[in-house]
């Protein structure tokens, strides 16, 4: 019997002024990028240094950048750029036999390592072999191509347990609340969320009523 981690959260985005209202609260873990958000932040290679900043704060928290290039030379060339303006970043790696090779290479170096573009279940095998940290499923992209998302996703929290012991499966593509604890249902411990998804969690009208009822009450009492 595994004792599984807390949940851990990411907000997924680049954008600080979105980003940044999450981190204060102490709920978010960390902050995971792609070269998607990066651009639609309107930001390049060399901005690097200054998300890292602001991402990891004190130093207390996890940034994830994702790598480029089409060969094993160019991944590698492009996480030791990384690495000189974050250099305790985590590396965002497709998971590909190219990928392999890079992420065994960045092993030596105990970089940190979590495998991208995941899909099916039979890819935490891949993970767990090459021992990464994590490995990020896309849930709702899963769905939309038609596949059991629910049930893959499951698979792979049976198949390697979620304690910290080995690669933790971190959710990414996740679109609602509701999605979020089906996951949670599922034996995920770990999410890469939007913005918008994290506030979802926290939005409930019967709470915002207790709270309203709740502060008129102490304004009573306040006199």
């Amino acid at each position: 019997m595994t004792n599984p981690i807390p949940i851990r959260i990411f907000v997924d985005s680049a954008v600080r002024e979105e980003a940044e209202p999450w981190l204060r609260t102490g709920l978010v873990h960390g902050v995971t990028t792609n070269p998607t958000l990066l651009r639609r932040a309107g930001l390049g290679v060399d901005d690097i240094a200054e998300v890292a900043r602001w991402a990891t704060g004190d130093g207390e928290r996890e940034v994830c950048f994702q790598l480029w290039g089409h060969s094993a030379e160019e991944q590698y060339a492009a996480a030791m750029r990384i690495r000189e303006q974050a250099p305790a970043a985590t590396m965002k790696i497709p998971v590909t036999p190219t990928g392999a090779r890079v992420i065994t290479r960045l092993h030596e170096q105990q970089v940190p390592v979590l495998m991208t573009a995941v899909y099916a279940a039979k890819q935490v095998a891949v993970a767990s072999a090459l021992g990464v940290r994590y490995l990020a499923p896309y849930f709702n992209r899963m769905q939309v191509a038609g596949r059991d998302a629910l049930s893959e996703i499951q698979a792979m929290t049976r198949a390697v347990p979620q304690d910290g012991t080995g690669p933790l499966v971190m959710a990414a593509s996740v679109k609602s609340a509701q999605q979020v604890m089906a996951l949670v249902g599922a034996g995920v411990r770990v999410f890469t969320l939007p913005p918008a998804v994290i506030a979802d969690l926290f939005d409930d009208e019967l709470t915002t009523r207790a709270v309203v009822d709740f502060e008129a009450d102490m304004q009573a009492v306040l006199g």
